[in-house]
């Protein structure tokens, strides 16, 4: 008998149906502090199934990437997405509606060899449907919150955003890390934009089921002088953009997301700090928390 359980991540409910809840949960440690013991009535953003048969079409995939190890290949159609992830020897898969309601996979929600795939169809399952439905984007970044507001760094991977956080929790008392590799964004209509905790934290355990006020997108650049410019128009977009998650080769997430960053834009400003890993530089973007 298949028993279900729902997580709230960003405020956004999903299940998965499993034939036992407490070994699914020991795989999905990281998702312990977004475990929802009673949902009363709340929509569901999407529903994931195991077990399931899916074929791969007989043609080529629409797209190819490789993220943390995992080899992936998406293969679009009407009926759906089907994506392909595979590790080593190991391959499974799962197929999505074309509104993501409805998610199967062939895992069995059982075997802790399934960890890595379980929780990369749970990440990218939720990217797609929140986005399509609620306003929400994941980023990779490292956020530092402060009495509610938080700064959200970003830069490509080595410049220092990890560093930085943890700089500011050195030198700057009551500053908390809320996420540290894959923060979500959530827009609201006539509400400050909100930068939630995740699952997804990268090598940091770092899973807090919380949220704060945005103050501002910094993009760090390592440089031996410390120096903070606020960034205008293509130069942001281009910037935040970047950072942000997305299927590169379905088109409406590609335009979902633009369109998210556009109009985070106008409500967030967006700062280049070129920065050596010291003291000054935290005073810096310390100044964006006044």
């Amino acid at each position: 008998m298949k028993k279900e359980i729902i997580y709230g991540v960003a405020d956004h409910l999903f299940s998965i149906d499993t034939p036992d809840r407490e070994v699914t949960s020991d795989i999905l440690f990281n998702y312990k502090p977004f475990l929802v013991e009673n949902n009363s009535g709340g929509n569901l953003l999407f529903s994931l199934k195991g077990n399931g048969k899916i074929r791969i079409p007989n043609a080529p995939s629409d797209d190819a990437l490789e993220w943390n190890g995992v080899d992936y290949n998406v293969y679009h159609s009407p009926e759906g997405m089907i994506i392909s992830m595979r590790q080593g020897d190991e391959e499974h898969r799962f197929f999505a509606s074309p509104d993501w309601k409805e998610v199967v996979s062939d895992l069995t929600f059982t075997n802790e060899r399934e960890a890595v795939f379980l929780n990369s169809f749970l990440r990218l399952a939720f990217g797609m449907a929140s986005i399509l439905k609620y306003r929400t984007i994941k980023i990779h970044a490292s956020v530092t919150e402060l009495n509610g507001k938080a700064l959200v760094f970003l830069g490509k991977s080595g410049t220092g955003k990890s560093t930085h956080s943890r700089l500011w929790r050195e030198f700057v008392p009551g500053c908390t890390l809320l996420n540290d590799d894959e923060p979500l964004i959530r827009l609201f209509e006539n509400e400050p934009v909100r930068v939630y905790g995740a699952p997804w934290s990268g090598s940091t355990a770092c899973y807090r089921n919380e949220s704060a006020e945005v103050a501002a997108f910094v993009h760090l650049y390592q440089s031996p002088d410390n120096n903070l410019t606020k960034l205008k128009n293509v130069e942001a977009l281009s910037s935040l953009y970047a950072s942000a998650a997305m299927l590169r080769s379905d088109i409406g997430n590609r335009n979902r997301v633009l369109d998210i960053v556009t109009e985070i834009l106008q409500r967030v400003p967006v700062y280049r700090l070129d920065c050596r890993p010291d003291y000054e530089a935290v005073s810096l973007t310390r100044l964006l928390l006044s």
